[in-house]
């Protein structure tokens, strides 16, 4: 069911959401509080990843947002929509293979893509999703933040995921230093982004776009 929904979302690309009227189910706190600095966090987090999203495959936010909103995961759009940029195919396509094989990698073989054309660890990491999803993110972060692999599985190692490398990366802080002030409970996200005048996702969007741009 889930696929089905996913599909009729992306075959109708010239419909559009507004962020403020669908976030507004997932989550209550979309803007920096100063009595309660950590209660956007976690829009923070995902609007950033969502907006990354976007940005990397020039596919409309509300899209994505609409999708994760029908029970659709992060680590199943990064695959879809890179497969998509790959192959050359619609996103609908993609979608409509995986909801018959229900494999990445037959995907992977359906969309005429070969382990040299993908990358080894690409074509490995077809077997588990999260990973494979992790691969993708960590190929964009190289090419739009100039980070190497080193860097990006120590970090990893510290026990960052997708959406915290994505926003400190935007933060243009030390990744590993600014996960260390949240998770140590010194700074919130919602701080450090208030901090460079970033109290919603508008905000964060436009930063984001104007860094990948200088790429």
């Amino acid at each position: 069911m889930k696929n089905v929904f996913l599909l009729l979302f992306l075959l109708i690309p010239t419909v559009t959401w507004a962020e403020s009227a669908i976030t507004c189910h997932c989550f209550q706190d979309r803007t920096f509080n100063h009595q309660n600095t950590a209660a956007a966090d976690p829009y923070f987090l995902a609007t950033t990843q969502n907006s990354f999203l976007s940005l990397v495959y020039n596919v409309n936010k509300g899209t994505i947002v609409k999708a994760k909103m029908s029970g659709t995961d992060g680590a199943h759009l990064w695959i879809l929509f890179d497969l998509a940029k790959r192959s050359g195919q619609d996103i609908g396509r993609v979608e409509q293979i995986y909801s018959q094989t229900k494999r990445w990698t037959d995907v992977f073989k359906q969309l005429n893509l070969t382990p040299q054309q993908l990358g080894e660890t690409y074509w490995q990491r077809g077997r588990n999703p999260e990973k494979l999803a992790d691969h993708i993110v960590d190929l964009q972060l190289k090419k739009y933040f100039s980070v190497n692999e080193t860097e990006l599985e120590n970090w990893r190692k510290q026990g960052m995921g997708r959406k915290e490398l994505i926003l400190a990366m935007m933060l243009k802080g030390e990744p590993d230093k600014l996960y260390h002030q949240v998770t140590s409970g010194m700074q919130t996200w919602g701080e450090l982004l208030y901090e460079q005048g970033l109290l919603d996702g508008k905000a964060i969007n436009q930063k984001l776009a104007a860094q990948m741009a200088q790429s």
